[in-house]
């Protein structure tokens, strides 16, 4: 997640304003300070370091050599402006010490303050920002438990928005949408235009990677709208950035580079080294994609991207700079270069075993590219051994894909003669194996025998490659229906059978809903199968997306889905269903004739049930009351 602090533009008053209040009242060496006048310097500060955060921080340091003359509360005041405007400079290391000071010196306070929870935030973002991602999850949870204690609205929506991102950074997208969609909610009954701009970047970034890019685009526009409006220059930059990315995701090359040179042009030295280096990095790719490819410029981009490299403490900008360095290079026919650039983000990335999904995608990505680079310096042993690990490290990838919670698997059954393939693949490359070790370096046509059979080896391994990632899509759609991209009837049931045995066991909670569509038969019989059929698949979804990690969600029969909760009572499944519903009777659907699609939902939780069926049943009768009590309802 990207932190804002709060910016605006009246920099020139602002200054006018705190010299007036640089009255003599504490020594700080050649000047004095008015301590009474701290709270009114600080409103000040606050403006102006929404423009300008070197004379936002020179104004606020004037403090440092008399905190001991202020009160506990204007010492949390002082740290939290430091941390902040240290974040916006991408001092994630200094903020974190910072807002350490603040939280320690919180102690003194006989009653919870609402900056202890801001202190927690920024100390978790400087975590996150610094790759430790456990530890920024614990200080959120923190704050937020702070926020919730005070009933402070704006802080709890950002500790959700802050736990939101950390759930998709580890590949939790069902659970980060419902936190950001809570604070979402939280984010409209106020007034804050920074929150409000905060909330709709991060989902955003979320439906971004759910390759959901239409969604995702309204998203980041609205966010650039709210920062606009509250004066957030720099926030609204990194909402035209995300906008770009949209368009090279959307291989809209020109409109993504248009873009960054809006950026470029309303940029100062105020903007943060991240910021600058990411418009760089992606003006690089942008020329290097694009129809009318342009090496050589994407080249000098991305160098000057690695100007504002030094500045930044993440560590994926660096590994991602090297990575893109190497691609580059691999273009420009700088193969050794190439190798070079490989050579810093390997052994790094290799031996992290923490990494999320979307990460080691990228290292196989890294390892194509080894191979690739190999090939083209006639290296065939090399290439050959660098994607056999391929292979490995493919498998590895996938084989938990059935369980990755992006909220639509969209998949067409192809390569039915897969498993003959992979034998006969198997049986030449037996062969080759056979050939290569008969094979000696004699003579100089024994020597061309080898460069031709590592050849053929090498397009074997690259087939096998795509062949298991074909096989993997198969053993996916064995168990997700290929309409709605949720488990079908047989994994529900097995998955549902798994969790009631367990929760026996553990004599814990367990609540299924069946979920069922109103009046779709009339729906399929006005409108056709394939309004229905775009029906369903859009219930699913909607309904996916409000699950947890641990929750079964798949389609039961014709019209009805189910779910199963594990560890949830009915106070909280009710909760849950009537989310579900309202979601699905405010949706607006855009087909000419249809404009609303409500659900009725049953509901039943574990009691003296001996069996899933009986479970099931008792959730059935619960849907028959909904239905027969006018639909639209959920009854439990």
């Amino acid at each position: 997640m990207l932190y804002f602090a709060k910016k605006s533009a009246q920099a020139i008053s602002i200054v006018i304003s705190i010299a007036c209040l640089l009255l003599p009242m504490a020594s700080t060496g050649q000047e004095t300070v008015n301590i009474k006048q701290f709270n009114q310097v600080i409103e000040q500060v606050e403006q102006l370091k929404k423009t300008d955060l070197v004379r936002s921080l020179k104004q606020l340091t004037v403090y440092e050599k008399v905190l001991t003359a202020l009160t506990i509360e204007q010492n949390l005041i002082y740290f939290k402006l430091l941390a902040e405007i240290q974040i916006e400079q991408n001092k994630y290391s200094s903020a974190k010490k910072t807002a350490n000071q603040g939280l320690t010196i919180a102690k003194r306070l006989s009653s919870p303050s609402i900056l202890i929870s801001e202190l927690l935030y920024l100390k978790g973002f400087a975590f996150e920002s610094l790759g430790y991602i456990a530890q920024a999850r614990k200080e959120y949870k923190k704050g937020l438990e702070v926020a919730e204690s005070l009933h402070n609205k704006v802080q709890v929506a950002l500790g959700l928005i802050n736990l939101g991102a950390i759930a998709y950074l580890t590949d939790d997208f069902k659970r980060s949408l419902v936190l950001l969609n809570d604070a979402y909610n939280i984010a409209g009954q106020t007034d804050d235009e920074e929150l409000k701009g905060t909330v709709n970047s991060e989902l955003g970034i979320v439906y971004s990677y759910l390759l959901q890019d239409e969604q995702s685009m309204v998203y980041y526009q609205q966010s650039y709208l709210h920062f606009k409006k509250a004066g957030m220059i720099l926030s609204a930059h990194t909402s035209l950035y995300n906008i770009a990315i949209n368009h090279i995701r959307n291989n809209d090359y020109q409109q993504a580079i248009t873009v960054f040179n809006t950026i470029i042009a309303e940029s100062n030295k105020d903007s943060p080294s991240d910021s600058m280096y990411s418009v760089y990095s992606g003006m690089a790719w942008a020329y290097q994609q694009k129809v009318d490819s342009n090496p050589e410029a994407a080249y000098r981009y991305l160098l000057m991207a690695k100007q504002y490299l030094q500045a930044t403490e993440k560590l994926d900008y660096q590994l991602q700079f090297y990575y893109d360095q190497a691609y580059m290079l691999y273009k420009l026919d700088r193969f050794d270069d190439a190798l070079v650039s490989l050579s810093q983000v390997e052994k790094t990335l290799a031996n992290n075993q923490d990494l999320s999904l979307i990460k080691k995608e990228n290292y196989v990505y890294l390892m194509e590219l080894k191979a690739g680079i190999y090939y083209k310096l006639a290296q065939f042993q090399y290439a050959f051994q660098t994607l056999s690990q391929v292979i490995i490290l493919t498998d590895k990838l996938y084989e938990n894909e059935d369980n990755r919670s992006i909220a639509q698997v969209r998949l067409k059954l192809e390569g039915e003669q897969a498993d003959k393939r992979n034998k006969i693949l198997h049986h030449k490359k037996d062969l080759y194996n056979e050939n290569l070790r008969a094979a000696t370096l004699a003579n100089e046509e024994q020597r061309f025998y080898l460069i031709i059979s590592a050849l053929v080896a090498l397009a074997f391994a690259w087939v096998l490659v795509k062949l298991l990632q074909s096989q993997h899509k198969l053993k996916i759609a064995a168990n997700v229906d290929t309409l709605t991209g949720v488990a079908n009837r047989r994994s529900l049931m097995k998955q549902a059978q798994q969790a009631f045995k367990f929760t026996q066991v553990k004599q814990d909670n367990l609540t299924i809903l069946l979920i069922d569509i109103d009046h779709f038969k009339d729906i399929n019989d006005c409108l056709g199968h394939s309004t229905g059929d775009k029906v369903l698949a859009k219930v699913a979804y909607i309904g996916t997306n409000m699950m947890r990690k641990s929750d079964l969600f798949g389609r039961f029969g014709s019209e009805v889905f189910m779910v199963c909760l594990p560890k949830t009572r009915l106070k909280s499944a009710l909760e849950i269903s009537e989310r579900i519903r309202s979601a699905v009777s405010q949706h607006s659907w855009p087909f000419n004739k249809l404009e609303k699609v409500s659900v009725s939902i049953g509901v039943a939780t574990l009691a003296d049930d001996k069996d899933l069926i009986s479970l099931i049943k008792r959730a059935d009768e619960q849907l028959y009351q909904a239905k027969a009590s006018g639909r639209n309802k959920v009854c439990g």
